[in-house]
């Protein structure tokens, strides 16, 4: 007899709240890419957690925000369409931040699924000044008390950087799943198309060269990918961005700029391939790509 528990976390939120850096923890190695810069996860990336007690398929959404954009349309509705099919929604709060117009978006959005859900209040290492905020928040949408809430509710302050009662976080989700078999195998860690994980891997790297710069005007879109021998893999990715001006931000001067993002990008693609890669870069300028729904979806955003 099976008596494992088996099901699917949604890790639902506003932007920079920490999900991809609470998945990231959780799983010991890096599955979505981090950043301070808003939206930054823009796929749905499944993450599987595999122990004695079951397994969890972890999915870090998009931080659900008011959109300005076809773009940011389509995150809302991948991050709310992974809530709605979840056993159980994590909902992650920055305990650091005061609850706002966002936070109650996120709440009023994810309150409407059947699944438990778990308050996560993030950042609590920074002393979770706005921890009472958040619980109000969720009683007013409730129209009950945290303690009356027991059972379709639970709260678990933990910090996603430093790991604190990250443990706790895993026995409250296992306890909400149902028993079962597994969704994955075993020895499966990531549920994620292989181009779209090398296009963001790419795009790390451009957010971290470019700051605030141009972050949110970038898309990356892996065009070819072809293993040349055993040892080597020729990977042709393009960088979109709206203006002319930002094309000459990234490439930089004599393409100093453009050249040192492919070689940080280049160490972790060999690292995930396990051979040597040839990666070209270009940048292309395409006026109003968040609105390209065929981009888009070569994207993975609409699917």
């Amino acid at each position: 007899m099976n008596n494992k528990k088996c099901g699917i976390a949604a890790i639902v939120g506003r932007t920079n709240t920490g999900k991809s850096t609470l998945l990231n923890k959780v799983l010991g190695r890096q599955a979505a890419i981090v950043s301070n810069v808003p939206q930054t996860t823009r796929n749905i990336v499944r993450g599987i957690l595999n122990e004695e007690r079951g397994q969890i398929v972890f999915v870090d959404t998009p931080g659900i925000h008011k959109p300005k954009h076809r773009l940011g349309k389509y995150m809302n509705i991948l991050a709310e369409d992974s809530a709605r099919g979840a056993d159980v929604i994590i909902h992650l709060t920055d305990s650091s931040e005061p609850v706002g117009e966002e936070e109650r978006l996120v709440v009023k959005e994810i309150s409407q699924f059947k699944a438990p859900i778990i308050i996560a209040l993030n950042k609590i290492d920074l002393g979770g000044k706005y921890v009472p905020e958040y619980l109000q928040l969720w009683e007013e949408q409730k129209g009950k008390t945290i303690s009356e809430l027991s059972g379709q509710l639970s709260v678990v302050p933990v910090s996603a950087l430093k790991g604190t009662n990250i443990e706790r976080l895993l026995e409250v989700l296992f306890s909400f799943l149902p028993q079962g078999p597994l969704l994955y195998p075993e020895d499966m860690v990531l549920d994620f198309p292989e181009r779209l994980l090398y296009a963001d891997i790419i795009r790390e790297k451009l957010f971290q060269s470019m700051r605030q710069e141009v972050p949110h005007s970038i898309a990356v879109l892996v065009e070819e990918m072809i293993p040349r021998s055993e040892k080597l893999t020729y990977i042709r990715a393009v960088v979109f961005v709206e203006r002319p001006s930002q094309r000459g931000i990234i490439i930089g001067e004599k393409g100093r700029v453009l050249k040192n993002i492919g070689s940080l990008a280049r160490g972790d693609l060999e690292k995930q391939l396990g051979t040597k890669v040839y990666l070209e870069l270009e940048v292309k300028v395409k006026e109003n790509w968040k609105e390209d729904e065929s981009l888009l979806r070569q994207m993975g955003i609409i699917v």
